[in-house]
């Protein structure tokens, strides 16, 4: 199955490489940007901008980000597989990155909520897609032995990012009008992402004699997908039930996340600037999970650090949903900070070690897909099905539905860690990278 790939391109060794040089912290930077894009679209203004200031019901949202998640089955893994037919991903990740871009500029003109649904879901559709070009250049940056630190570098400084624009979007953005933080976000987003494309470089191997037109590179990559999915039961069963387990609880996270300020309007009377400092606080958490997991998933390996802190956000979930206390807010979010930045830097690790060298990008491609079908399925089904169940149909309060929803976010993590329990983290690929690159 794998006869007509190109070889992926060879990371530096370990006795010269540094993390503070060029090629790293660019990589690392990309972070920096795309988690400004999220923040403002996915966490912060655009849900609040239907929700509250259009007064639409929260499935509506949901609705839009499962119908993404629909596309992105075809397109991610497709596109992840054609880059490495290719040998290239930088090129695919400065067209996703412009779409995004480009999207997230429109919604600063769009009234319609439908037509910014729309609008919304190709900005989210392109930044999806840069993401899973964006996660396998780890490998062409870094050395297995420094690839922890190295993803806990991107993550931190992702949040790290998160609290700049943040900043920015607070002092910019009044109060009821969130529709202006759409074209400062695609400002940043832009500006901040030029660094990966000046300083990380690739070395593609050559393209098979049979795949010289972008066509029959497609054409090829797509069977591929089609060959990897029908036996990944057979052939690649730890990804399998890994990509089962990640399904699970990013689909909690994430959903918390996206609907995190929704909550807080219906828990207290919490302010527009009393938001930001817990959204705040919550990216500062992030930031310094992402940084200690990073370590220690190079002490400890990517397993025991991931489950340790979905333990924690189990357990964050479940005591917000018994108490309904709006003061447990300023304690949900930093846990849920600490809980986002350790897991995106452990389980990339664990993704990586899972992978076969020469289908890394096809398996990010999966990877990343089976985060973003998640983070649809949650919103659509355990939040806005819950809520749309207990309140809509039902005689329960906003707040108890809410409260029942992060319940069954809770649960869906518990569930994850048990798919996640018998796997094991050993870097298998190890020598077969070396016979690759040797």
């Amino acid at each position: 199955m794998t006869d007509h790939v190109t070889a992926p391109s060879a990371p530096p060794s370990a006795s010269t490489f540094r993390i503070l040089s060029a090629p790293v912290l660019g990589w690392a930077f990309y972070d920096f940007a795309n988690t400004i894009f999220s923040f403002a679209v996915i966490t912060r203004y655009f849900n609040e901008w239907v929700i509250d200031q259009h007064d639409r019901p929260d499935w509506q949202v949901a609705v839009m980000g499962f119908v993404v998640g629909l596309v992105l089955v075809v397109a991610m893994p497709a596109a992840g597989a054609l880059s490495d037919r290719i040998g290239r991903r930088l090129p695919f990740l400065a067209g996703f990155t412009a779409l995004s871009v480009v999207a997230t500029v429109l919604l600063g003109f769009v009234g319609s909520v439908t037509v910014a649904l729309v609008v919304a879901g190709v900005a989210i559709f392109g930044f999806q897609l840069a993401l899973s070009m964006y996660d396998p250049l780890l490998a062409t940056v870094a050395p297995p032995e420094y690839r922890g630190r190295v993803s806990g570098l991107g993550v931190g400084l992702g949040y790290v990012g998160v609290l700049v624009g943040s900043v920015v979007l607070a002092a910019i953005v009044p109060e009821g009008h969130n529709e202006q933080a759409f074209i400062p976000t695609a400002i940043m987003f832009a500006l901040l992402s030029i660094p990966i494309f000046l300083f990380v470089r690739e070395r593609p191997g050559p393209r098979p004699d049979d795949e010289t037109s972008l066509g029959g590179a497609a054409r090829a990559a797509i069977g591929q997908v089609v060959r990897t999915v029908g036996h990944i039961h057979a052939e690649h069963r730890d990804a399998g039930r890994f990509l089962l387990a990640r399904f699970l609880y990013v689909d909690a996270i994430a959903t918390v996340i996206a609907y995190m300020t929704i909550y807080m309007d219906r828990v207290g009377d919490f302010s527009k600037g009393e938001k930001t400092t817990v959204l705040g606080l919550a990216m500062v958490f992030a930031a310094v999970g992402a940084f200690v997991a990073g370590h220690l998933v190079e002490r400890l390996g990517p397993k025991p650090v991931l489950r340790a802190i979905l333990v924690l956000g189990a357990a964050t979930l479940f005591a917000a949903a018994a108490t309904g206390s709006a003061s447990l807010v300023w304690v949900l979010g930093p846990a849920i900070g600490v809980t986002l930045g350790a897991v995106w830097t452990s389980d990339r690790v664990f993704m990586m070690r899972l992978s076969p060298p020469e289908l890394r990008g096809e398996f990010f491609g999966i990877y990343n897909l089976v985060g973003k079908l998640s983070s649809g399925v949650g919103p659509l089904v355990l939040w806005g099905g819950t809520i749309w169940v207990l309140h809509s149909r039902g005689s329960w309060s906003t707040l108890d539905a809410s409260r029942a929803a992060l319940a069954m976010l809770a649960l869906a993590v518990v569930a994850g860690l048990l798919v996640l329990r018998p796997l094991s983290d050993r870097d298998r690929f190890e020598d077969a990278t070396a016979e690759v690159h040797a």
